[in-house]
């Protein structure tokens, strides 16, 4: 083996892809690397938008559970207060009907007395 052929098969071979690009001849294994770079690129943005578009379901997911438990909640304390208004209404209309059995009572004394 010729150490001087090796030497400068070695220099040609290393200096060959700068000048092929200052020539205009693209290097077919640096375009497959640019392309593999491009590919990686491509896929991290992509791994990227799907774990967003994960948080964003999630988050959504969550905030539609949170109101169902207000909306459940609110519905429990509606139910309560009707219950309570009810009793109220009852407690009212019985109040009224021993306060006109105390004016009839009355009533019928007043008279009994004018008598």
């Amino acid at each position: 083996m010729n150490p001087v052929k090796t030497v400068a098969g070695a220099y040609v071979k290393v200096l060959r892809y700068p000048f092929d690009k200052l020539f205009g001849r693209d290097d077919p294994r640096a375009r497959a690397a640019d392309e593999l770079r491009e590919q990686a690129q491509e896929a991290r943005v992509r791994a990227e938008q799907q774990a967003a578009d994960r948080r964003e379901t999630a988050r959504r997911a969550a905030a539609q559970r949170e109101e169902a438990l207000r909306a459940k909640e609110r519905e429990g304390r509606l139910s309560a207060l009707e219950d309570q208004a009810e009793a109220l209404e009852a407690e009212e209309d019985a109040l009224a009907a021993r306060d006109e059995a105390k004016r009839l009572k009355d009533a019928a004394a007043t008279v009994k007395a004018r008598r």
